[in-house]
């Protein structure tokens, strides 16, 4: 099968397009022929070296959508020509920059007619990390204020919409009008970075502050974001596409009773994460989350992918088809 493969770690180049062997499922495990895969800025990370534990000869990817065309032993034979979507990471996955990938059969999707591949591919990562953040790592409730960091970007739209669907009031930084015009249409109210962000951000919550931040940026934005947090406020971490976030002494917490915890998408609750599997997929479907892809691209156009993503070039998502090119 053809697939995307790298040699050696460094720039988007590395990705070289490779003829390699279809995998096999194993226990537990489908072999999905691929529509579609989700291309993430982790993946930009992993061939950049920012991972240690990456072994080459490497194929990138950890989500995707397809149909089901073998299980491997002790796997229902009923999923068989299936249209799924999925996400798990190695080695409970293979590559899925690729025509081919095995998958855990109870990390799937299972997607109706209504839905797309190439949105089937869209959801997974993105997905289950907003919902995630919005109904596991904190609690929101109605008139709660949030502010969300990089809102145009493929989770921070997710969460946009997940968090006003509790009731929330949604305000997103944003780096160009263009994205916050994104976040606007979406309900949030668009702030632009800077360094006045703070007193922008109070002068619109009445001098009060917000009740959540969720801040995937990490170093560049740590300080603002615990300074817009209102009293018995809650900074969590997703991401740290700065840089890592410094140390936080406690003895900065203490005047407002502030919180500052993180979330990273590791799925050892199966039921718990099937029912948010299937409610992403619903709200989907009927059209109450809205799946922003913003560029699909060839299989072999996987380097051009990356250098979107690093070039902050993108809202929304990114797909690659493995059928063509």
């Amino acid at each position: 099968m053809r697939a995307i493969l790298v040699q050696r770690l460094g720039p988007p180049e590395v990705l070289e397009m490779a003829e390699v062997l279809r995998p096999e499922p194993g226990p537990g495990q489908v072999l999905v022929h691929l529509h579609a895969t989700g291309v993430n800025f982790a993946d930009t990370e992993r061939r950049r070296g920012v991972y240690k534990n990456l072994t080459l000869p490497w194929m990138p990817g950890t989500e995707g959508a397809g149909r089901v065309v073998a299980v491997g032993p002790d796997t229902d034979l009923g999923l068989i020509d299936r249209r799924v979507a999925f996400w798990a990471m190695p080695p409970a996955v293979s590559g899925t920059y690729a025509e081919y990938a095995v998958a855990p059969a109870d990390a799937l999707f299972h997607l109706t007619d209504a839905v797309p591949f190439d949105l089937g591919a869209a959801l997974p990562v993105q997905g289950l990390t907003a919902y995630g953040l919005a109904f596991f790592a904190t609690t929101l409730r109605p008139g709660a204020s949030v502010l969300i960091h990089a809102a145009a970007g493929g989770v921070g739209q997710i969460l946009v919409q997940l968090a006003r669907r509790q009731g929330a009031r949604v305000l997103g930084t944003v780096s160009s009008l263009e994205k916050a015009a994104t976040v606007t249409r979406l309900g949030a109210e668009a702030f632009l970075h800077g360094p006045d962000l703070p007193e922008r951000v109070a002068q619109a919550t009445g001098g009060r502050g917000v009740d959540r931040v969720f801040d995937s940026i990490g170093k560049a934005t740590q300080a603002q974001s615990l300074a817009m947090l209102a009293p018995y406020g809650e900074l969590i971490h997703f991401g740290e596409a700065s840089g890592p976030p410094d140390p936080v002494d406690p003895d900065q917490l203490y005047d407002r009773c502030l919180k500052v915890g993180a979330f990273g998408l590791y799925i050892d609750d199966p039921p718990t994460w099937a029912i948010a599997r299937r409610n992403l997929l619903t709200w989907v479907a009927v059209g109450e989350l809205q799946i922003s892809i913003t560029h699909r691209l060839p299989l072999a156009e996987a380097a051009e992918a990356h250098r979107l993503l690093e070039g902050r070039a993108t809202t929304g998502k990114i797909v690659l088809l493995p059928g063509e090119g």
